[in-house]
């Protein structure tokens, strides 16, 4: 394979590691959003809560801290962020900082 066959490939795939880049922000509706905020998570016997995407661009190097933090405590950063945000007082569920995908590698 050719070296720009292989970095055709490369860039169509996305990495499978954190990197220092930031990725470009996405642009998010704010319609309906607020609510989705403030709403405490559905509880057992309710529809499950569907999850939204939330981005934030944050200095390299506290990025590498979070993630440093998050091997540390042997979470994930999703769960180490969940936690932060509990934290606030803000009502964040064990399942919520569990999520679907449950734990690898344990």
């Amino acid at each position: 394979m050719t070296s720009k066959k292989l970095g055709a490939l490369l860039r169509s795939v996305p990495p499978a590691t954190a990197t220092e880049e930031p990725e470009p922000p996405v642009a998010i509706s704010a319609v309906g959003m607020a609510d989705a905020a403030i709403r405490p998570p559905a509880r057992l016997g309710a529809a499950i809560e569907p999850e939204v995407p939330l981005q934030v661009l944050i200095p390299a190097s506290i990025r590498k801290q979070l993630a440093l933090k998050a091997a540390e405590e042997g979470k994930s950063l999703r769960a180490l962020v969940l936690g932060a945000i509990r934290s606030l007082g803000i009502t964040v569920t064990d399942a919520d900082i569990k999520g679907k995908r449950g734990r690898r590698g344990v």
